[in-house]
């Protein structure tokens, strides 16, 4: 009797710890790191959908109110331009009075095919901030 009891106790513990690793991996968020100083912050965060595709929400801050900026993923982790399409853009926004900008979209990708995101001037697509969605530990 003990033995059935300790493999349920057991049992149980594993599928609850499956179920929050699971969960991880289906949600990811990152800060908004500022590039060449330009005081650019905020947080992204990345949803995997159940049939496949990701929903993507970045709210960037310290922008300059009323210039348009766009934020586009990556595979790889330093927003560095890589060929890209239409696709690859999550969305354009106009920060407001405050310097706060936001975009959210849904896509295509899977989670772990988006590995960094980027808020971009619109004008020349300047890197203002990146956030790293996979660091490595």
């Amino acid at each position: 009797m003990k033995t059935i009891v300790t493999l349920l106790i057991v049992s149980i513990l594993l599928l609850t710890t499956t179920s929050v690793v699971a969960a991880s991996e289906q949600h990811a968020s990152a800060k908004l790191v500022p590039v060449g100083g330009s005081g650019v912050t905020g947080k992204v965060s990345v949803e995997q959908m159940p049939h496949g595709g990701s929903n993507i929400n970045v709210v960037a801050r310290g922008l300059t109110p009323g210039v348009e900026y766009l934020s586009l993923y990556y595979e790889n982790h330093t927003c560095e331009l890589e060929p890209y399409s239409e696709d690859d853009i999550i969305g354009t926004y106009t920060a407001n009075a405050a310097g706060v900008g936001h975009t959210h979209n849904k896509l295509e990708d899977d989670l772990d095919e988006i590995n960094s995101i980027s808020v971009r001037l619109a004008s020349d697509f300047s890197l203002v901030a990146c956030a790293d969605t996979h660091p490595s530990p």
